[in-house]
């Protein structure tokens, strides 16, 4: 079992409308939109672009991930620059894209992940590369697609997990296959879809989380299955295909498969129909239908976002075995997972967040555990 010091994280990229480049100077946090294009979710930071582009970041910071070129945690969204699309938080790192393709990132880069030759950290954004289209960031190794559909991943890489076929960390950007039009980055595995629906999977594999029907470490991509439409990932995988139908596999602890049971499973297996997208924390998960927002699994910092869930018998923990309903919003726009926070964005623009707060990671400008939905402003 992971400890609560092992660092995932899960990030969702949302298209929003930027400028022509990025800008990495800091301004005045006292001017927070109301209007949200995009969140992402760390292990115990959140980042966020707006309307016009801006990029928002707060919660811990101590390995720089924030971006604001200090080390200092902010319990209030802080604006970082300007120009940028999407963004992606992993375990203590933060990238970025900007409007014209390139790739920006920031925090701690023991392993690489940052993907700019060094292992040194950064608390302000540095310049990747170009020709990025979209990017994800997992505990410590990020990825990213070009606009010709191939995959690059960098960073740690100790469990297969940028799937180049070796268990060496990458302090670069590294071709790993091309066809592909989205990934996403676990703890410490990862998947990708290609553009005919073929999900990819490699990395750790200790609790079936690849989904190849073993517990085998996978150094390089394996074919789990077909007619999938997106992907997510945290110590467990879910996906869902073009029918509405949602798949899951890996690590069940705390029932973040949604299938009941506390099993792991070590190949996808259907859990519900009717899904429109979903996304995967540490150790729970959340999923739309029809703008309606459920959520499953460890609930022990209020990160379901609902009061009904019940305690795991195996470990004696909040949580909820299957998908139960998040009641504070009538609609919901997207929805990301963090470690142990999760966000999520109404169809007007709204930004929300609840569960851990210990850092400030739900925007609000308290420390204050929330086990319900509260605005960031």
């Amino acid at each position: 079992m992971q400890t609560r010091q092992a660092l995932l994280v899960v990030a969702v990229f949302l298209a929003g409308c930027g400028g022509s480049g990025a800008s990495s100077s800091a301004s005045d946090p006292s001017s927070v939109p109301s209007t949200w294009k995009a969140v992402a979710t760390g292990f115990d930071h959140t980042v966020g672009v707006d309307g016009q582009g801006t990029l928002w970041a707060w919660g811990e910071n101590v390995y720089g991930q924030l971006g604001d070129g200090t080390t200092q945690q902010q319990s209030t969204p802080v604006a970082i620059g300007s120009g940028y699309v999407s963004v992606a938080a992993g375990g203590r790192h933060t990238v970025a894209l900007a409007a014209n393709g390139t790739l920006w990132a920031w925090g701690d880069n023991t392993y690489g992940q940052l993907g700019d030759g060094t292992t040194t950290q950064r608390s302000a954004p540095v310049q990747i590369g170009t020709g990025f289209a979209s990017v994800a960031a997992g505990g410590f190794h990020t990825m990213a697609l070009k606009a010709n559909g191939t995959l690059w991943a960098w960073g740690d890489n100790s469990f297969g997990q940028l799937g180049d076929g070796t268990t060496n960390d990458q302090p670069f950007p590294e071709l790993i296959g091309s066809g592909f039009a989205s990934m996403a980055a676990g703890f410490v595995h990862s998947a990708a879809l290609t553009t005919a629906g073929a999900l990819w999977a490699w990395g750790d594999n200790g609790a079936g989380e690849v989904g190849d029907g073993t517990v085998t470490q996978r150094n390089a991509p394996v074919k789990i299955g077909s007619g999938f439409v997106s992907v997510a990932a945290g110590l467990h995988s879910v996906a869902l295909k073009a029918d509405g139908t949602l798949w899951a596999w890996g690590l069940n602890a705390y029932g973040e498969l949604g299938d009941g049971t506390t099993n792991d499973r070590s190949s996808p297996e259907e859990i519900a129909a009717g899904y429109s997208s979903v996304t995967a924390g540490y150790q729970h998960t959340c999923a739309l239908a029809g703008g309606a927002l459920s959520c499953w699994g460890d609930n022990t910092y209020g990160e379901l976002g609902s009061s009904t869930a019940s305690t795991c018998t195996v470990s004696a923990t909040p949580c909820s075995l299957v998908p139960i309903a998040v009641p504070a919003f009538p609609a919901v726009g997207a929805v990301v997972a963090g470690g142990w926070h999760t966000a999520a964005i109404t169809p007007n623009g709204a930004l929300w967040a609840w569960g851990d707060n210990g850092f400030g990671q739900l925007g609000d400008g308290t420390l204050t555990w929330r086990s319900a939905p509260a605005p960031i402003q």
